[in-house]
C-alpha cells in the first residue's frame, strides 16, 4: 500500500519497497552548479587580474570568493537528485532544520546524500515510516 505526503513543493510517495520523490531536485542542484562555477570563475578571473595589476584587493577576494564555492561546487557533487531510492539503499534518514525551515538528508549507502527540502508538514509521518522500516533516523 503507497502513501501519498504532500510536501511543500513537492510529493513523496512512501511505498512497501521504494520511496519515490517527486520535487525540483534537479532544477536546485543544477542552479546552485552553475552558480558555484561563474563565481569561482570569478575568483580565478580576479586572481590572474592580480597578477597583472598587483592590485591586493583582487588578490584576496578572488581567493575567497573562488575557493568557497569551489568547495560548495565539490559539496554538490556528492548529492544526488535520484527520484526513486529503494529502501535498502538508505543508511540513515536525518532531519535537520536551519532558520526555520525543516529538510530531510537521506544517507544512501553508496555515500551519496538525497536532500528533501521542506518536510515540516509531514515530518513525523516520515519518522514513523523510516522506524517502521527499520531505518536508523537522526
Amino acid at each position: 500500500m503507497e502513501r501519498i505526503l504532500a510536501l511543500e513543493k513537492g510529493e513523496i510517495v512512501l511505498g512497501e519497497e521504494k520511496i519515490t520523490i517527486r520535487d525540483k531536485a534537479k532544477k536546485e542542484k543544477f542552479r546552485r552548479i552553475a552558480s558555484s562555477s561563474m563565481w569561482t570563475i570569478y575568483g580565478i578571473l580576479s586572481v590572474l587580474r592580480y597578477m597583472k595589476t598587483g592590485d591586493e584587493f583582487l588578490l584576496w577576494t578572488g581567493s575567497i570568493i573562488g575557493l568557497l564555492h569551489l568547495a560548495v561546487l565539490i559539496y554538490s557533487l556528492f548529492r544526488t537528485t535520484k527520484g526513486e531510492i529503494d529502501l535498502q539503499e538508505i543508511g540513515t534518514a536525518i532531519f535537520k532544520e536551519r532558520n526555520g525551515n525543516e529538510f530531510l538528508d537521506l544517507k544512501l549507502k553508496g555515500g551519496v546524500k538525497r536532500r528533501i527540502s521542506k518536510v515540516e508538514p509531514v515530518s513525523e509521518e516520515l519518522r514513523a515510516f523510516f522506524i517502521e522500516k527499520k531505518i536508523e533516523v537522526q
